[in-house]
Parts: structure tokens; C-alpha cells; sequence
């Protein structure tokens, strides 16, 4: 088995669909393929060589028999409704098809693949096993870069050289049903017709892929008429919380969503405000005269694109949560943070406000009526992160914290090739793992009787290993342990010798040999070196086991 999915020209992207689409001469239909090849080859140089062969794979024109067609219904779209083109074709492209010769037999690519991740344990799969079993031609790299990118929500990630694509649990039923949908209602017909394979990509199939009604096209029509789509469900509020450097802003993009276009990242701080978050009338300057408008937050804005795109999760990200005052920043939205379970709604309202509230400028964003009920959707998450160490800068009151699922991220360091725990601190023989894993032992041992010590610790991210170097170590750890971790027993860390951070920073960034053996307790140091040593030795014990 031996096939190139594409032609090699270009990637599918909007910018690339929107160029194929602009060369095609008005009244094309009306043209012969010589006839309209002609005019796009003086517009396009070209064009018969190489780039008709991507505008036929992207279901754009059709010129079997001697004649021309094209989707024309794609100049009524906007880069939204492009980017959901794309999604449908991609999801619905098989191949071989009449412009990919081979004979082997044809495969809808992207549920192939989503059927050998639901079959995995762990949900994912090496993207290259798949395409060189699969498919085995070239084109690779653009195959990847289209499901990266249009078939959400499939998720990718590079992990050293090796390239996995991935299904959040959360997800799995949906992918499952989503396959069996388009295994069904787009099943490959004959895979040599040109005129087949250019009718599977029209406006009525593309209305049907998506769950909307096909209308009188004109553009309100293909714009806005999407709320038809079954909603995705099981929206919740989640706050992660654990030390600082922990690793919960990854943990989010990981387990739930790094596509910005479905992400609104916020920052609370002190001086952050119920207008800042949700919205408030602001003067602006309109057909040259002043007037006052609403202006949505990003709470109102996120409510909005969830409740427009049901087929899709949606995530507000609420990062320190509490540095700012959050009970009287979300005023009255803290009663939509109940949410709809399982055991008293159907499944298909799992996830929504269980209250609705009155909010008229925010109602009229959202639903176009001033005078609807608001709720959050069941396809919209709210995610906060919370650093344990400033927990009493603001304190969540129990009635706030109820609302939400609390999620503890451990602080783990994974000792394993590559990892950065086993990155080396610069000027020392001490890596970040083993000074890191000595420091929160002797956090926990000095302040065994002080309430919460333990959020004092390190996390296993607190630094990014360009943060190790000589010049930043001191300036971002060391600082930390002096001002913050040990400010009350120095000497439990650092050389008794010293009376200030000033000399500490200023020996170990001159320190001809060992940069924290010059500053630290020699017992402590001592420490980490035994650590090491422990770790290593229980490594050659695992391999002799094996």
C-alpha cells in the first residue's frame, strides 16, 4: 500500500482556499474546462500544472466530461464558515479518489484514524506507524498539518521526535459517534467519479456534516445559521490549584484545550473588576458622534461563541483566580456557576446553569434579545488555577468553592530521559530534580508546625530550564528561598556566613567552582548529591531486574 493523500503545492488552509476561489473567472460555469483553464492560467501561472489538482482534492471545481463547475456557495462565506469547510472536507476526504491515483482501496482518512485511537488504551497513537502502515506515500507533513489544525477536537502532540495525535476522554463518545455518522451519511460512492466526488462537497452536504438547515443562500443565511447543531454537554467548572510552578496551566491545555480560538485566558488581580470581566458601557465614537455602548468582557464574549458553535467546547480560563476579589467580580454571575448534573436534568442539558439570571446588555450580546434568560451553556468550561502559597490573598469562601470541581495537581518530578528535572543547574553539578526534591524535604521538616508550610515548596516547573543558567538561577530561586520559603530560618538553607541576599547572589554568580556548594549548607548540599546518587543506583537496579 502506496499513496500521496494530496498533491504537493500547498497546505490547506483558509488563505490558500480563499486564493484557489479567487481565480476562477466570473460566469466559469458557463465555460468549458479549456475555456476557463486558459483565462486561470493567465491569471494564475501555472495553474494547469500543479495548483488545479489541489482545487480539485479540495472539492472546489469539477470539470468532467469537458465541462466546468464550482462550489460557487463558498464566496458567500466568511473565515469562519471557510474553516468549516475545511473541517467537513477533511473529515469526509478519502482517498484514493479521481485525483489521487492508486490502485488501492479508498479510506476515509480522518476516521481511520480516529478508530485505531479508540481501539488504544491510552487514547493516542504515532501519527507516522498510522500514515506509513495506512498510506505510505508522501505528503505526510500536509496531512498532519490539516488534522492539526480542522478536526478538532482531535488533539496533537510532539513528544521528542515522535508525533502523536490523541483523544481527551471527555471526547472519546463524541469522535465515536461523529465516525459512525459520516461512515453512514458520507460513505465513499464511486471513488473514480469526478462529478461524485465534487457533489459530496456541496452546500447541502455541507449543511448536513454540520447540523444546520439549508436556506435560501444569501449570506445572514450561511453566517449565522448554526445553532442548529446538537450541543455538546458536561460543561463544568474546574479549579486546579496546588504550589506554584506546579505544572496547572499546562495541565490545561493538556487534558482540556490549547486551540485559542476556542480558549479566553483572563488574570485576576486586586484591582481586577466585576466591568473588567463581564462587560460595561464605554463611550465610542460611531458615524462621528459619541456614544455610550455596551462593551462585553471576556465572560459575556465566551458565553457568546458557545452558545453560537454547539458543536464545539468552548474554555474560559481564569488564571490566579484568587488574587482577585472573585465573589464580587463575578457579582451576580456566581449563580450560573451551578450547573445542571446528571442525576436530576437529561443528558442533553448536562453542563448548563441549573439559574438563569437577568442581565440586559449581556443578554443582548449573546442571544440578540435583551430580554432572554441568561445561562452558561453546557458546551463551555470554566477553568481557574489557583497557587496553594497565595491562598490568603483573597480567601474563596465555601459557598464559592462548592460550585467548583476541585483538582489537586500533584507536584511530581518525573525523573526520565529529556525531562527537565534532570536538567543540570549551571555552575554545579546538582540537577533542578534532586536540589529541588532536598529543598521541599527541608520546607516541610523547618516548618512542621506552621499551617500550610508545604505550599512554600518548590514545583516541579517553578523554573524553565533556560531559568537554570547562572545569571537567572540566583535572581528567581535563591531570592525566592531568602525573601519567601525560609525567610524566617536562613540559615536552615544557606552558609551561616551570610547576612544578606546581596552576598549570597554575588558569591554564587563569581564562584570559580561549585555555584551552590559556595552558598549552601554543606550538610544540605550534601544532600543533593546523595540524592542523585540514590536515584542513579535505583536506575541500574530497575535495568538489572528487567
Amino acid at each position: 500500500m502506496a499513496f500521496s493523500p494530496f498533491a504537493r503545492f500547498r497546505n490547506f488552509t483558509v488563505d490558500n482556499l480563499k486564493a484557489l476561489l479567487e481565480v476562477y473567472p466570473d460566469q466559469a460555469e458557463k465555460m468549458s474546462w479549456s475555456e476557463a483553464g486558459d483565462i486561470i492560467e493567465g491569471v494564475s501561472k501555472g495553474y494547469k500544472k500543479t495548483s488545479y489538482q489541489q482545487a480539485c482534492q479540495f472539492g472546489l471545481e469539477d470539470r468532467g466530461n469537458g465541462n466546468f463547475r464550482v462550489q460557487t456557495y463558498l464566496y458567500t462565506f466568511d473565515d469562519e464558515n471557510l474553516k468549516k469547510y475545511i473541517e467537513f472536507w477533511i473529515k469526509t476526504y478519502f482517498a484514493p479518489n479521481p485525483y489521487v491515483n492508486s490502485d488501492d482501496e479508498p479510506m476515509l482518512i480522518f476516521c481511520e484514524l480516529v478508530k485505531e485511537i479508540l481501539c488504544k488504551q491510552d487514547l493516542r497513537i504515532d501519527y507516522y506507524d498510522f500514515f506509513n502502515r495506512r498510506i505510505g506515500g508522501k505528503s505526510d507533513d500536509i496531512l498532519m498539518n490539516i488534522l492539526k489544525s480542522y478536526c478538532s477536537p482531535l488533539k496533537y502532540e510532539k513528544i521528542g521526535d515522535k508525533h502523536y495525535f490523541y483523544i481527551e476522554q471527555q471526547n472519546a463518545d463524541y469522535l465515536e459517534k461523529q465516525v459512525a455518522f459520516i461512515e453512514s451519511e458520507f460513505a465513499i460512492p464511486n471513488a473514480k467519479s469526478r462529478a461524485d466526488f465534487f457533489e459530496r462537497y456541496n452546500y447541502c452536504n455541507f449543511c448536513k456534516f454540520h447540523g444546520i438547515s439549508a436556506k435560501v443562500m444569501d449570506e445572514a443565511d450561511v453566517t449565522n445559521d448554526n445553532t442548529a447543531a446538537k450541543r455538546l454537554t458536561g460543561g463544568k467548572n474546574i479549579l486546579l490549584y496546588g504550589v506554584p510552578g506546579a505544572g496547572k496551566s499546562h495541565r490545561i491545555a493538556k487534558k482540556y484545550c490549547a486551540d485559542g480560538r476556542r480558549i479566553e485566558r483572563v488574570v485576576f488581580h486586586p484591582d481586577y473588576t466585576y466591568s473588567d470581566f463581564v462587560g460595561q458601557i464605554l463611550p465610542r465614537v460611531i458615524d462621528g458622534q459619541l456614544k455610550y455602548v455596551f462593551t462585553p468582557g471576556p465572560f459575556t464574549k465566551m458565553v457568546e461563541k458557545a452558545w453560537k458553535d454547539p458543536g464545539n467546547y468552548y474554555y474560559l480560563i481564569i488564571e490566579e483566580i484568587n488574587r482577585g476579589n472573585a465573589p464580587a467580580i463575578f457579582g451576580e454571575i456566581f449563580q450560573l456557576l451551578d450547573r445542571k448534573d446528571g442525576d436530576n436534568y437529561p443528558e442533553d442539558v448536562v453542563g448548563e446553569s441549573e439559574y438563569g439570571i437577568s442581565n440586559y446588555e449581556v443578554a443582548d450580546i449573546i442571544y440578540g434579545n435583551s430580554d432572554h434568560e441568561v445561562r452558561i451553556p453546557s458546551n463551555m468550561f470554566i477553568l481557574a488555577t489557583m497557587n496553594t502559597a497565595d491562598q490568603n490573598v483573597f480567601t474563596l469562601d465555601t459557598a464559592f468553592q462548592r460550585r467548583w470541581k476541585m483538582e489537586h495537581i500533584p507536584n511530581k518530578f518525573v525523573f526520565e530521559n529529556g525531562n527537565h528535572a534532570l536538567d543540570e543547574i549551571q555552575g554545579t553539578n546538582i540537577d533542578w530534580g534532586a536540589f529541588a526534591t532536598v529543598i521541599n524535604e527541608q520546607i516541610i521538616e523547618i516548618n512542621r508546625d506552621i499551617s500550610s508550610s508545604e505550599d512554600k515548596r518548590l514545583g516541579a516547573y517553578f523554573v524553565k530550564k533556560s531559568e537554570l543558567a547562572s545569571e537567572v538561577f540566583p535572581e528567581k530561586v535563591l531570592k525566592y528561598l531568602w525573601d519567601d520559603a525560609f525567610k524566617m530560618d536562613k540559615e536552615a538553607v544557606f552558609d551561616p556566613k551570610f547576612g544578606s541576599l546581596e552576598e549570597v547572589i554575588e558569591v554564587y554568580e563569581n564562584s570559580p567552582v561549585d555555584k551552590l556548594q559556595s552558598v549552601l549548607r554543606s550538610e544540605l548540599y550534601a544532600r543533593m548529591i546523595k540524592e542523585m546518587k540514590d536515584r542513579a543506583k535505583t536506575a541500574v537496579d530497575a535495568d538489572d531486574n528487567h
